[in-house]
């Protein structure tokens, strides 16, 4: 590796450049800052401030270097920027030697002022930095030794402590400085040895600091007495205590105060009499009551302030001696995360109570308007009210103008990921219309593990070349596409992490209103949004806005700027599905496949159903990319690999065999390792897939069935996708064309006759069935078993109960929703997440299979109303059960059934109604009507409503007409036709009804009467017989184009008289 980095003929950028009297310049890319007599001043500590993107370096010479990191790095990684782009550098001056530490303590807790930068020097200084002003605020001077670290008090310290930080020097002494205070208020300076660890006790007032030598000192931080010291096996039990019972320490090497048990906090803040730490554990304990009562499963590693800052630059250290490097470390998440609120602020704050949640759609005409607490409305003006009190902050001195620091590092992001080299047409397109930027040179790439593990890729021969500009754009197109070639053949795993980056962060920016990297067309994009909220009146009369037709030329008004505005962006669009879909599909036909490292599927199935929706997409994308390009064969492979960890299942298919299938899934297991290690190895979005016992088998180890469950997780998932997306369709392709390559094809992959999709089948829906309370009721296996079901249900449905489906599907739902919903932008709770999920799989079931949705859910009505009947018999509560509480959701996916398939409806128009009646509220049928309540009803015309004798008719496509009374809700039948009945309608006094068939071509008359004083009914009964002029294709041509069930449909002149009217036109009258 030495002889390698001698050979670099060109050293890799960094943060600074040279430095000519005082001033910097471009004119280099090396690590130091170099004067004119020839001396070189190392980095000695740095420090990244996401909040403003700003980047502190502390020099050799006590200089302190501000500098805005990302237009830094663009200058250095990329070309073609301009001058007026280069980043503006300013300095902070009075250590007397080099600063060795750094600390923005409102990184680390919002009670500090945003405006103050801490640092610390080899002059035994500590000093404090007004950002605004560039100025020294304050200079404590109490310790004899080099600032070794600085770090903040976690929050439940008394109020004092809370308004320090923590220095730890190297003459072994650790000082609590008050910034309110301007002093020294806690001097700890009896260490022996030097320190190591420092940890908090809020609750007892303690700070525990731990030196090399094991020693523990317990010091009182409200008195800065030495309260004991512990040494040898009861140090280390002491300080174990600390992490279990608050928390593991962060990098701060602190305890944090989560987790732990409120009763002892509680006690033992009275106990030492800390009126704020016994606020503080009131508030966790109430807290913690509240989260619990929102039932099971809430948390489930999910949290708003887990998500960090989309780029964080680390500085590391290959020895002590050497100066700070810098990495990159970008969280793709929070990037996806902060672009979407971003882009919603504006709604959130003008358009209160308008929100689109991400869990459904536009709200049916049906749904009741009144807002109810935890509503979307309500959580809208919550954040609202949170966004205009909070007090606005001073803007920083170097702030700089354009676009937001989000868009910038998903430019950043992009532009280092793009296949630059590959499509010349695609790179033109890309610089300008999406204002991405095109490298100088090679960087290197890296992966960090879950467990903190790093790889890097060190630097190579592709690094010892950087493009120069004036270079000919053919030589510049060639080392664009030999780093393109180099950056997709190192690793599968590298390959799957940035495709997954790149493919979720561009499907953002396109989402959001086609955005760009370009300043001015973001400027003219946000005044276009803001111009189509505007009422048209107000915008036509406040004339041109000069923003919106900056760029475009003299003479162009509102409306033609908007109108160029609108084609630029469906270009932008274009552009952005272009660049998805070349990094999807066409990236290994184009790099080829000796330059091509493919996707590891295995490590993308942990993100079928990842946590953020963008992110998930891009991966199901991809997932689904992958195995088509592996064609039949390499499914094939796949199935064989996993089909040995696919649970059996006895004859009573609800509880799993555990057994293994076969000698050879042990002998491929994974051999013994320790606990820990183990865990700490696993994937974070697989680790509650540890905890979920799919199928346990009590005769292993514990340790092997870890390994084995998870195993079978994959197993199911995987095999699921290529059942669910691959089975159905070469079942049919075989069925269509029996040949030679039909059944090839029918080998190469899954298909119904397919063992192993029978498997597959029962353990989906064992997951999802199963009421195991062991099984995390929101995790991502079960959600993403939930998707699968919905999208194979054409292979699965033989093999699967399809009423118990329904119901957990519809429990899954009803779960979610009674958590509070959360606007676009914000990431979904796991039950909402869940409810989403479950809501999506029940519209996909019954839209493949409308008649079996159908005849399911009015089998399922039936059964409970005959429960209901003797449920007071044997004392039974039914207001719980699922089939009551999915009304709403019912209606929904009916709803959208006769949006989508009506004439499936109509085939089963009589359960269609059951559903509809048992789905509303029989008292608000009878006061305000059928069709009032549930319009999509309206549709059929063999459907009527009468208010006076409180009675629905429904023809039925046999031929019988069934009469529902709202008062027993109970339909009863009456033959009549022969043929489907076409249309049904009371006379206007609702003593009669008329039946019209149009293939059969006869209209009946019926009495539907009450007995004297209007006290009980009477049977309906058939009086007249019409025959009318039967309807068909073949008779009338002209009627091909509309619908079976709405050929005609009536209407009552009188109390003796309908006219039927045919969908040519025609009517014709019948009397009685």
């Amino acid at each position: 590796m030495d002889t390698e980095w001698d050979r670099l003929t060109r050293r890799l950028p960094g943060l600074i450049d040279r430095a000519r009297a005082g001033r910097l310049s471009i004119s280099s890319v090396s690590l130091y800052t170099e004067f004119e007599d020839g001396g070189a001043l190392k980095i000695t500590s740095s420090l990244y401030a996401p909040i403003h993107g700003r980047m502190f370096l502390g020099m050799e010479d006590g200089a302190i270097i501000m500098l805005p990191a990302l237009q830094k790095l663009s200058t250095q990684l990329f070309i073609g920027k301009k001058p007026s782009d280069m980043p503006v550098y300013r300095f902070l001056r009075g250590h007397e030697g080099k600063v060795t530490a750094l600390l923005y303590p409102n990184q680390d807790d919002q009670r500090y002022d945003p405006g103050m930068l801490i640092s610390g020097g080899i002059d035994f200084t500590v000093r404090v930095w007004d950002l605004y002003q560039c100025q020294l605020q304050h200079t404590f001077v109490c310790q004899a030794g080099e600032i070794l670290q600085l770090i903040t008090p976690p929050s439940g310290c008394n109020a004092r402590v809370l308004h320090s930080i923590c220095s730890i020097a190297s003459d072994h002494s650790v000082a609590l400085l008050s910034l309110k205070e301007r002093k020294a208020i806690m001097m700890a300076s009896r260490h022996v040895f030097p320190i190591q660890a420092v940890k908090w006790r809020p609750v007892d007032d303690f700070l525990l600091v731990q030196c090399t030598d094991g020693t523990v000192y317990v010091w009182q931080m409200e008195t800065g007495h030495l309260d004991r010291v512990v040494q040898g096996g009861a140090a280390e039990d002491v300080m174990r205590a600390v992490d279990e019972e608050f928390g593991e320490g962060n990098g701060n090497g602190f305890a944090n105060d989560v987790g732990g048990n409120t009763t002892l906090q509680l006690f033992r803040a009275i106990k030492h009499r800390n009126m704020d730490a016994v606020r503080q554990a009131a508030k966790t304990g109430l807290k913690n009551l509240g989260g619990n009562a929102a039932g099971g499963g809430a948390n489930d590693g999910w949290s708003k302030t887990f998500f960090g800052h989309p780029l964080t630059v680390q500085p590391v250290r290959s020895s002590p001696l050497d100066q700070e490097n810098h990495l990159l470390l970008f969280d793709v998440e929070a990037l996806v995360l902060q672009l979407l609120q971003e882009e919603n602020r504006t709604d959130l704050i003008s358009d209160i109570g308008k929100n689109t949640p991400r869990t459904d759609g536009k709200p049916a005409e049906w749904r009741s308007s009144s807002t109810i607490p935890g509503s979307a409305s309500s959580a809208a003006t919550s954040a609202a009210d949170q966004y205009h009190s909070k007090p606005p902050q001073k803007q920083i001195a170097f702030a700089t103008e354009g676009m937001s620091m989000t868009v910038e590092v998903a430019q950043l992001l992009v532009s280092l990921l793009y296949a630059w080299g590959l499509d010349p047409e695609m790179d033109r397109l890309c610089v300008e219309k999406l204002g991405m930027l095109q490298p100088k040179q090679a960087v290197n790439y890296g992966i960090i593990s879950k467990s903190g593990y790093m790889t890097l890729l060190l630097p190579t021969s592709i690094h010892r070349k950087s493009i120069e500009l004036p270079q000919p754009q053919e030589r510049i197109r060639d080392m664009l596409a030999t780093i393109t070639r180099g950056h997709w053949s190192i690793s599968n795993t590298l390959t799957t992490v940035h495709l997954v980056a790149l493919v979720s962060v561009a499907n953002t920016l396109m989402n959001i209103q086609n955005a760009t990297f370009h300043s001015d067309y973001e400027k003219r994009r946000k005044l276009h949004r803001r111009l189509m909220r505007m009422d048209t009146k107000a915008g036509q009369g406040s004339g041109p806005a000069p923003e919106l037709t900056q760029g475009l030329g003299g003479g162009y008004s509102t409306s033609e700027a908007a109108q160029t505005f609108t084609e630029q962006q469906a270009q932008i669009k274009q552009t952005w599905s272009q660049l998805t879909a070349m990094h999807c599909v066409l990236l290994s036909e184009r790099l080829g496949y000796e330059n091509f490292k493919p996707p590891d599927v295995e490590v993308m199935l942990r993100r079928w159903q990842d946590r953020c929706l963008e992110i998930r997409t891009a991966s199901q994308a991809l997932i689904l990319s992958e195995l088509r390009r592996m064609g039949g064969s390499g499914r094939r492979h796949l199935i064989e690999q996993w089909a040995m960890y696919l649970p059996n299942f006895t004859a009573n298919e609800s509880a799993p065999l555990s057994e293994m299938r076969s000698a050879s899934a042990a002998s491929n297991a994974i051999p013994d390792t320790p606990a820990s290690e183990q865990l700490s190895n696993e994937d974070e979005d697989f680790e509650e897939l540890q905890h979920e016992p799919t199928v346990s088998d009590p005769s292993l180890p514990s340790l092997y069935s870890v390994e084995y469950r998870k195993k079978q997780s994959t197993a199911i998932i995987l095999l699921g996708i290529i059942g669910a997306e691959f089975g159905p369709e070469t079942q049919l392709s075989v069925s269509r064309s029996p040949s030679i390559d039909a059944m090839k094809a029918k080998q190469e992959t899954m298909s119904v006759t397919d063992p192993v999709i029978r498997q597959v089948a029962k353990a989906l829906s064992h997951i999802v069935i199963n009421p195991d309370e062991r099984l995390q009721p929101f995790s991502s296996l079960r959600r993403s078993a939930v998707d699968l079901l919905g999208r194979g249900f054409l292979a699965w449905e033989p093999f699967v109960d399809i009423a118990q489906i329904l119901l957990s599907l519809l429990r899954l739902t009803l779960d979610g929703d009674r958590q509070v919903t959360i606007p676009t932008g914000v990431p979904l709770t796991p039950a909402q997440d869940m409810a989403r999920a479950a809501r999506h799989a029940l519209e996909m079931l019954a839209s493949v299979r409308p008649p079996v949705f159908i005849t399911v859910m009015n089998t399922e009505i039936a059964r409970h109303n005959s429960l209901v009947q003797s449920a007071q018999t044997l004392n039974v509560n039914l207001n719980n059960a699922t089939i009551v509480r999915a009304k709403e959701e019912l209606l929904r996916i009916l709803d959208m059934l006769i949006n989508k398939h009506p004439q499936s409806v109509a085939d089963l128009i009589v359960e269609a109604v059951e559903i509809v009646i048992h789905s509303l509220d029989p008292g608000r049928i009878k006061t305000h009507g059928l069709v009032e309540l549930f319009p999509p009803v309206g549709r059929f015309p063999m459907i009527a409503f009468c208010k006076q004798n409180r009675r629905i008719a429904v023809g039925s496509k046999k031929g019988g007409v069934y009469i529902c009374e709202l008062r027993g809700v109970k339909m009863q039948s009456y033959g009549g036709h022969a043929q489907p009945v076409s249309s049904c309608e009371f006379s206007p006094d609702g003593k009669h009804l008329a039946t019209f068939s149009c293939k059969e071509g006869k209209l009946l008359f019926w009495q539907i009467g009450a007995t004297l004083f209007g006290l009980g009914s009477t049977q309906p009964r058939c009086v007249k017989t019409c025959k009318a002029v039967s309807v068909s294709f073949q008779n009338w041509p002209e009627l091909k184009d509309h619908a079976e069930y709405r050929m005609a449909r009536q209407r009552w002149v009188s109390n003796k008289d309908v006219m039927v009217i045919l969908a040519n036109g025609k009517e014709e009258r019948y009397s009685l």
